[in-house]
């Protein structure tokens, strides 16, 4: 039986916090990286990866070039577990022997809010684009469901009545996660519902963390993951090795994704350009949905570790996954300039969707079908409530769409 707090003398709670704390382990730090939580351990833990080859993961010279003598060799696939030299998202969501990591559909990341695949562009992605969406359609043009400060203010999301926070970057709640386990006194174990939610920590939970440490009246307002005057963010994650070197100063990158200037001249989405690929760090990003998940799953390993393992794939949110690619949570790919090369990058001119005839998935993926059946909450009011205009190839709301499309639909398997 456990007492309400509300019933106990000050210091019989004081000293119950401080004993269900002190059960819990420190977070691992990181000494050169900030004392910040060591991610590379926490992640590892959870997606144990593959072995690296020797002398570290494949690299190219620069930035679209060609693989640099001595770090050529790709690693080779290992069962239930991950790829330890990660270049792009092409391969989330899929068995792990094609070297993705699951997606945060698959994670149940609940500010996803990913657009339903229907072969639409930018399926299962953010970016909510029509279901009669023309192939060439750009997708970062699609609409995204949260609601942008007003005045252009980057890094802000207002609070509404119908989505909540909305769409908001995985590092955020990382960020208040992080903050709160660190602070004095906190039960971490009292965030879980094991019943209703598993291993992960419920949006109820989550929401109060994300507007304790990044709320100011009906808005989140948060920095990007990186260092700010040579010091951590209040998001800081050094796992997405933004603007590396000299890659990015022709203005080609956007965000962790590195494009050749052509693509970034052609304004192909950024997501289809590889992560960092040039110099030591080739290989070592790691999505914040993953560090995410793994310290999710590492701190409620130490609360009830029969019901959470500290190994994803074996975690409730693991079982099944990748094992069909029919109702995977793979986005649909563009076409690249070597399909058969994982650091490739997209063609130019833009051609969607991938041939699928190589490394890259396609529209083979829906087995024949008009949709994929994928368990999942998705927002049906974009895709079905706005259409394209022919002119600028960007989607508008269509004033006909249904009160109810706002709705979350949930496909089940």
């Amino acid at each position: 039986m456990r007492l309400s707090s509300s019933l106990l003398p000050p210091l019989v709670v004081a000293l119950t916090l401080a004993s269900n704390t002190s059960a819990l382990d420190e977070l691992p730090t990181n000494l050169d990286d900030f004392d910040e939580p060591d991610w590379e351990q926490i992640i590892e833990a959870a997606f144990p990866t593959w072995k690296v080859p020797r002398g570290g993961c494949p690299r190219l010279d620069e930035v679209g070039g060609k693989l640099v003598k001595g770090f050529k060799n790709f690693p080779e696939a290992e069962e239930g577990s991950f790829n330890p030299c990660y270049y792009t998202k092409a391969f989330a969501g899929l068995d792990p022997l094609k070297g993705g990591y699951p997606t945060p559909i698959d994670t149940h990341y609940p500010y996803e809010f990913a657009a339903p695949f229907f072969k639409q562009p930018g399926d299962g992605s953010t970016h909510h684009c029509p279901v009669n969406a023309n192939p060439d359609t750009p997708v970062q043009s699609c609409p995204k469901v949260n609601s942008p400060c007003p005045g252009g203010q980057k890094d802000c999301v207002v609070i509404t009545d119908d989505y909540g926070i909305g769409h908001i970057p995985p590092f955020v709640p990382l960020a208040a996660i992080k903050n709160e386990y660190n602070t004095e006194g906190v039960d971490a174990c009292a965030w879980f519902d094991f019943d209703t939610s598993g291993c992960n920590i419920p949006k109820s939970v989550l929401d109060g963390l994300i507007y304790k440490y990044f709320g100011d009246g009906d808005k989140i307002e948060f920095q990007p993951p990186i260092l700010v005057e040579e010091a951590p963010s209040n998001t800081y994650y050094r796992l997405e090795y933004v603007k590396q070197g000299n890659a990015c100063d022709a203005g080609n990158c956007r965000g962790p994704h590195y494009c050749s200037e052509e693509a970034a001249a052609a304004d192909i989405w950024g997501d289809f350009c590889p992560y960092v690929h040039t110099g030591e760090n080739a290989g070592m990003y790691r999505h914040p949905h993953i560090a995410l998940a793994a310290l999710e799953l590492w701190i409620a390993n130490q609360c009830n570790n029969k019901k959470c393992p500290s190994k994803w794939l074996d975690s409730p949110n693991g079982q099944g996954y990748g094992k069909d690619e029919a109702k995977s949570t793979s986005i649909t790919w563009a076409e690249m300039d070597d399909n058969d090369f994982p650091i490739s990058q997209p063609i130019v001119p833009y051609k969607w969707p991938n041939a699928g005839t190589g490394l890259f998935p396609g529209h083979e993926l829906y087995d024949n079908m008009p949709f994929k059946a994928v368990t999942g909450s998705y927002v049906t009011e974009f895709v079905f409530g706005a259409s394209i205009d022919d002119k600028s190839g960007k989607s508008s709301k269509n004033s006909k769409s249904s009160k109810s499309s706002k709705s979350s639909k949930k496909s089940s398997d």
